[in-house]
């Protein structure tokens, strides 16, 4: 396993140039239908008169990071006021469909699954104004979690629906004080590896993981256990897909969902693991809580801010000994409602967070994301050392290796929310088993699915 949390060269470590060969799969764009083409041709020109433009994003870090998006695509356009709003995530997905066809509609929305959305039409296609701002130009794995076939079920095909700044990346940070107290002189090359540093913690008196089950952050590691079970992604990047056949309900998932049960019963996860929300467990992390704390570059810059230097990240270990590493990945997903009233200003404000070089700066360094947009876009920097760094290292070694997979909870509109969280959340506390925990995420799928 390489190490991934101590630069050695001196200064700023780039971040890729753009977010090119991202998901496992890349999809060419497709055609488009015309009855699910926008009412009236689409307008680069966003004009002179005054617009606010309203967002709705999830609560947490991604109201200030949108924030400062908006500013400088008002400095660009000042006649453009950016207006963010958020909801909690698991309320957003919950409302969005209400949300949409609502009064009192936004004009970009953060969509953290498609599914009903897109055959219900409650988002607008943005295949046209990807042929005119030119994103059918760039690499197109970027875009094929967000391209979606007209039934709302199956992605990684269809029509392209969403866009947004960067990517986001899942892994495991580190206490670096903490991790030399139990030994720990690199990342762990192996799950079993990983186990006994948590050993180590408890046998030292320290809380070996902070993670929020209380909103789904105990299905990261979940979903990295399954992977490292099958010792491979295929099979699970074609169920967050939707592809006919796709099961989940395996003697890996079993085996995944045994270790992390063991996880919870042998106290390597907090007590009381299902009332913590990610907005207590990095608070937590960073008071010298607990040694691990798994989660998403998302929270690096927050990190970052409150102690350069102080935290380390590495991608979850593998099975084996010089096995593949994987991380979760998706699109930070900006869509455009089909009721949205500004909706070429909206498309324009999508174009502008992946080609501006300060809107990509801020996408590494406030969102913590790697940067979509155009192969030969400017290229933002971390500063070497910092947890943002690590990520955006990590983030250049999955590219290589094939080794960014979706995340399970975007399966389906309602899995996360209606199966995965609750069944977790049972299962580490004793209420369901393994066995029956697999069985139900493949049967809530299927339904979703109609199938």
């Amino acid at each position: 396993m390489r190490s991934l949390t101590h630069p050695r060269r001196a200064g700023r470590i780039a971040a890729v140039t753009a977010a090119g060969a991202l998901l496992v799969s890349a999809c060419a764009p497709s055609a488009t239908s015309e009855a699910d083409r926008p009412a009236k041709p689409v307008n680069t020109d966003i004009g002179a008169k005054p617009v606010t433009l309203t967002l709705l994003v999830t609560s947490g870090t991604d109201v200030p990071f949108f924030t400062a998006l908006g500013k400088l695509f008002h400095a660009e356009h000042d006649n453009v006021t950016v207006k963010v709003t958020s909801q909690d995530y698991g309320a957003l997905t919950t409302n969005i469909a209400h949300v949409l066809t609502g009064g009192n509609v936004p004009d970009l929305v953060r969509v953290p699954q498609f599914g009903n959305l897109v055959n219900n039409r409650l988002l607008t296609n943005l295949d046209p104004y990807a042929k005119v701002y030119g994103w059918d130009g760039w690499p197109q794995s970027q875009f094929a979690s967000t391209r979606v076939a007209a039934d709302g079920k199956q992605r990684g095909t269809g029509s392209l629906y969403g866009a947004g700044p960067g990517f986001g990346l899942t892994g495991v940070y580190y206490d670096k004080t903490l991790a030399q107290r139990i030994g720990m002189s690199r990342p762990p090359a192996t799950v079993a590896e990983f186990e006994g540093l948590l050993a180590k913690a408890k046998d030292a008196g320290l809380q070996p993981i902070m993670i929020n089950g209380k909103d789904g952050g105990t299905v990261y590691p979940l979903q990295n256990l399954l992977m490292d079970d099958a010792a491979k992604a295929r099979a699970v990047q074609d169920w967050n897909f939707a592809k006919p056949g796709a099961n989940i309900n395996t003697p890996a998932m079993v085996s995944a969902a045994t270790t992390l049960r063991r996880w919870a019963q042998d106290g390597y996860l907090p007590a009381d693991v299902n009332t913590i929300d990610q907005t207590r467990a990095p608070a937590e992390f960073l008071k010298g809580k607990s040694v691990f704390f798994p989660s998403g570059n998302w929270q690096a810059p927050g990190l970052d801010k409150a102690g350069q230097g102080k935290v380390g990240f590495f991608l979850f270990p593998p099975g084996e000994a010089g096995g593949s590493s994987w991380a979760m990945t998706a699109a930070a997903n900006l869509g455009i409602p089909a009721k949205s009233s500004h909706a070429d200003v909206a498309a324009a404000f999508l174009d502008f967070v992946q080609t501006d070089p300060r809107a990509r700066q801020d996408t590494v360094t406030l969102g913590g994301l790697v940067p979509a947009g155009p192969v030969n876009a400017a290229v933002p920097a971390a500063p070497a050392g910092s947890a943002v760094a690590a990520t955006v290292t990590a983030f250049q070694s999955l590219l290589k290796s094939d080794g960014l997979v979706g995340f399970m909870a975007d399966a389906t509109a309602s899995i996360n929310v209606n199966t995965l969280l609750p069944q977790t959340q049972l299962l580490l506390s004793g209420k369901t088993s393994p066995t029956a925990f697999a069985a139900k995420v493949q049967g809530d799928y299927e339904r979703d699915l109609g199938r």
